[in-house]
């Protein structure tokens, strides 16, 4: 493994433990790592010990875009309409990954779209009537995670696109608190 696979390795690690506390206070299932793969990221398995694959994937806009937005336009964050966009695009991809490389290990899996790049406060609103867009998958369960906030609060937010009985916003379990404390 290269020292680049390591560092994604070490990201996704990472990006996983929060993901799993706002999961389990979302859902009630706290799944555990089984342990760590490629496709998907990582096997885990259900309390009732069913196997659940979980791939997560950055919503990001590239560097120079986000650059050039920042200088030009004074915008920090990435716009509701094209994180939407990128949602879909990425959606599509990793649907041809899961049906080509995830369904032989792992029956089930969760899509986990990481918002790095911008707040779900920002992105939600584009969401709004979209909850048929995220229905032609092979996806046990889909959402976005709001990591933008997960240094200043200590925990993300999620936001259930996929199946119906998760759409939403799912906030943090102590949403009026300040941030940094």
């Amino acid at each position: 493994m290269s020292d680049r696979e390591i560092g994604k390795k070490e990201e996704e690690r990472d990006a996983l433990h929060p993901f799993l506390k706002a999961y389990a206070l979302t859902t009630g299932q706290s799944p555990s790592v089984v342990y760590e793969d490629e496709n998907p990221d990582f096997i885990c398995a259900r309390p009732s010990g069913e196997p659940v694959g979980i791939e997560l994937t950055k919503i990001t806009r590239s560097p120079a875009n986000a650059h050039w937005e920042r200088v030009l336009n004074g915008k920090e964050e990435l716009d509701s309409f094209e994180a939407q966009e990128l949602i879909h695009d990425l959606l599509s991809r990793k649907e041809t990954d899961r049906a080509i490389r995830y369904s032989s290990r792992v029956e089930k899996c969760i899509l986990v779209f990481q918002l790095v790049d911008g707040s779900l406060e920002q992105v939600r609103h584009a969401l709004d009537g979209a909850g048929e867009d995220f229905t032609n998958h092979g996806f046990a369960e889909v959402w976005i995670a709001d990591y933008w906030g997960l240094e200043a609060f200590g925990d993300i937010e999620l936001f259930g696109l996929y199946p119906d009985e998760y759409w939403g916003l799912h906030p943090r379990a102590n949403p009026d608190r300040k941030p940094y404390g």
